[in-house]
């Protein structure tokens, strides 16, 4: 015998209408639009970045070669962080010991101060370096005694020859490295306000003493650095 079973059938679920489909498709084209425009404005900006990076690596060449067309073989210049580091050995400038300028250290001077002149965009810092060796205090030179008179004589006896100088007899000016330092980067700072006519807003005078090395050899430590930053703008309150 056959048995007809007879089973509940299931309505098959609404199609979505023309009309949300349109709504749905114009919100997703919208968000695409949207995510193109904001990659299309990260591209420009990142295009952007990497020319200002370039025109300031541009700037930082030229000014390199134009710092070290002025030096010569006086000096060596490098560029590092941003930063162009002009580094002149001590004895190019001054005298062992001393923080007076040679001759020949105002005439490199004054072809760097020239090059600096030009370049009106930069914090001028000038930094003073020394080696490791201390500075030793010397005792003052002691007064000629007083010459002997004669026996029986009321006149002085013939005065002695003046002793020749001695340079152990010398006081030193400095006390240790770091008034050396500081001494010498205060007077190539002043060398470029007064005869270079650099704007001294942008000067600064640095000193490090003994503690920057950048060589086993003294002589390389001993240095003069004049390093040029992005000058920064200073407003009064």
């Amino acid at each position: 015998m056959l048995v007809l079973v007879a089973c509940g059938s299931s309505k098959p679920p609404d199609a979505p209408k023309p009309d949300d489909r349109v709504k749905a498709l114009e919100t997703e084209l919208q968000k695409t639009k949207d995510d193109l425009a904001k990659a299309n404005a990260a591209t420009d900006e990142l295009r952007k970045a990497e020319a200002d990076l370039k025109a300031k690596a541009d700037e930082a060449t030229a000014l390199q070669a134009k710092l070290a067309e002025a030096v010569g073989q006086n000096g060596e210049v490098t560029t590092a962080d941003g930063a162009v580091k002009l580094e002149l050995v001590d004895q190019i400038l001054f005298p062992t010991g001393e923080a007076d300028l040679t001759p020949h250290g105002k005439e490199v001077l004054g072809k760097v101060g020239a090059a600096l002149k030009e370049i009106g965009d930069k914090q001028i810092w000038v930094q003073g370096h020394t080696d490791d060796q201390p500075i030793m205090p010397r005792k003052p030179k002691p007064a000629p005694p007083e010459p002997k008179r004669a026996a029986g004589s009321k006149k002085p006896a013939k005065p002695e020859p003046p002793r020749k100088p001695d340079t152990n007899d010398a006081v030193l000016p400095f006390v240790t490295n770091w008034e050396l330092s500081a001494a010498r980067s205060l007077t190539v700072v002043h060398y470029l306000q007064d005869d270079a006519k650099i704007d001294p807003t942008r000067l600064a005078a640095v000193a490090f003493s003994q503690y920057r090395p950048v060589s086993r050899s003294r002589a390389k430590n001993r240095r003069i650095e004049i390093v040029l930053y992005p000058r920064a703008k200073i407003a009064p309150k």
